[in-house]
């Protein structure tokens, strides 16, 4: 098979990968936003305090297996060897799983200290329930690092589904059951969601991979070279969860600082990093999708010096990438109190303006965020994740110092306003360092240029239902209609891709004829 064959079929799955993504990430959304409902701001602030030591687990563990995994495992098998690649995946497994199960045995005993520290002792049992998922997803991203390197996309994207469906069915039914029995115990309950999915979806990637793995002879790799590649993406990876566990034990009492009691510090932290990052995060699971996806196909283009390819396909992902966010981010800043209005009932009028206020900040950093992980992706796809983690680790610094700054003095917008400020700085040395490597950048004004147009054309198309409509669900539909069929004709008749661009995406058929 040419490489021209290959790279279309790649191309189509991972367009696959970003449609299952977007799925995956509407169910997730709608796990969060009836969980909000279900047990409060309060229950839900409790629940992301306990879900950033959660993710600071998993940074520390697995987070970087998968991108670690599936860039060697895509660079051996690029040079024919497979007894390499084979050997790299059970070194790089065995030491993911071993170190999950070291910081598993922790949360577990000393969640309730953990709590104590945070100023939320009924989290303790949640840190229990919620600590054998670290594990699971240690052997999870590994299993989905082979198949990424192997050029084989579906299992991750079935993952996610699995994942998404388990957590949305066990942990929203279990919450619901137990809501009268407190806070604490309602919050362990959706997080015993949690840790469901993962099992689930780690016990079906392991069948997948027994029933396809080939006896390959097994090349002997040590654990010191899987250590020393994947220190710079385990740092890389721990620093936005470093960043969130640094929020949980700052925010209740900044927020104290600002006028407000403990259980209105948690509620206000709550609506910030429970329900409205949710609405900010829906776009950028599609970029993240993108980020996986090219990854093996940028390391191949680099193991084989091949590059041309490499700058076509980078050029492309960030340019999907700004296709994406960039419209997102305008379209969530003018229907942010819709948006509100509608997800989340349950809120009080003082809680939905708020919220209003932190969705319209917090919608700048879409298109910010957006580009980082896609520049630190390319990076890392290169072998320089180590400057990927330098302009983030800057950048999170630059965010905490700002959260100190501005909380105490305009309350939980401050940490909204740090986080659009440190996500702008991040994307501009990632980009710095990355055109510092490949050279300049084609045709990178005519894309922003053309994708600016398409999105102010976007936004006029939108303002009609805004201000004629009354109702917020019939206003945010329709707009949400008319955006979306204005925006896409915007791209096409501006021509913001070339033909070639869109025969490579997925349902070409749709937007090119052929010839």
């Amino acid at each position: 098979m040419n490489s021209r064959s290959t790279d279309n079929r790649y191309a189509r799955r991972a367009g696959a990968l970003t449609v299952v993504g977007l799925l995956a990430k509407v169910v997730g959304a709608l796990y969060r936003i009836p969980l909000t409902n279900i047990i409060g701001a309060e229950g839900v602030g409790l629940y992301q305090l306990i879900f950033s030591i959660y993710a600071l687990g998993i940074a520390l563990t697995s987070a970087f297996s998968a991108t670690l995994i599936s860039r060697q495992v895509s660079a051996c098998l690029a040079v024919g060897d497979e007894c390499g690649a084979k050997g790299y995946f059970v070194t790089a497994t065995a030491e993911s799983v071993l170190s999950a199960l070291v910081i598993a045995a922790a949360m577990f005993f000393f969640g309730s200290r953990i709590a104590a520290a945070q100023g939320t002792a009924e989290g303790a049992l949640g840190y229990r329930v919620i600590a054998p998922a670290v594990a699971f997803v240690a052997l999870l991203s590994a299993i989905k690092g082979w198949f990424n390197g192997n050029m084989d996309l579906r299992p991750t994207a079935w993952s996610m589904l699995i994942e998404q469906a388990v957590k949305l069915g066990a942990g929203l039914l279990l919450a619901t059951l137990l809501r009268d029995r407190g806070v604490g115990v309602a919050c362990a309950a959706a997080l015993a969601g949690v840790t469901l999915a993962e099992l689930t979806a780690t016990v079906t990637l392991s069948i997948l991979y027994m029933k396809r793995r080939a006896d390959t002879p097994l090349a002997r790799v040590s654990f010191r070279r899987v250590l020393a590649d994947g220190l710079p993406l385990r740092l890389n990876g721990l620093i936005l969860p470093a960043a969130a566990f640094i929020d949980g034990l700052l925010i209740v009492r900044l927020l104290s600082l600002y006028g407000m009691s403990q259980g209105e510090g948690v509620a206000a932290y709550g609506i910030y990093a429970g329900a409205i990052n949710s609405v900010v995060n829906f776009p950028v699971v599609v970029v993240i999708s993108l980020a996986i996806a090219v990854i093996p196909l940028i390391s191949r283009s680099k193991a084989t010096r091949d590059i041309g390819t490499l700058k076509g396909k980078s050029t492309l992902t960030v340019k999907l990438a700004i296709v994406v966010s960039l419209p997102a981010a305008l379209a969530l800043i003018l229907l942010a109190p819709q948006v509100v209005d509608v997800l989340y009932p349950v809120f009080s009028a003082e809680e939905r303006a708020v919220a209003a206020r932190l969705l319209a900040v917090g919608a700048g950093s879409v298109l910010f965020l957006s580009l980082t992980q896609i520049y630190s992706s390319l990076l890392q796809a290169i072998d320089r994740a180590a400057d990927a983690a330098s302009a983030l680790a800057l950048s999170m610094l630059v965010r905490v110092i700002l959260t100190i700054l501005f909380v105490p003095r305009i309350g939980i917008l401050g940490i909204a306003v740090a986080t659009l400020v440190s996500y702008a700085l991040a994307t501009a040395l990632d980009l710095v360092k990355w055109l510092a490597y490949t050279g300049k950048a084609e045709n990178a004004f005519k894309t922003l240029a053309t994708v600016t147009a398409s999105g102010g054309i976007m936004v006029t198309a939108i303002l009609a239902p805004v201000l004629l409509i009354g109702s917020p669900i019939l206003s945010l539909v329709v707009s949400a209609a008319v955006g979306s069929a204005v925006y896409l004709v915007a791209v096409l008749k501006l021509k913001v891709f070339s033909i070639g661009e869109l025969r490579s995406l997925p349902l070409s058929s749709l937007t090119t004829k052929r010839r």
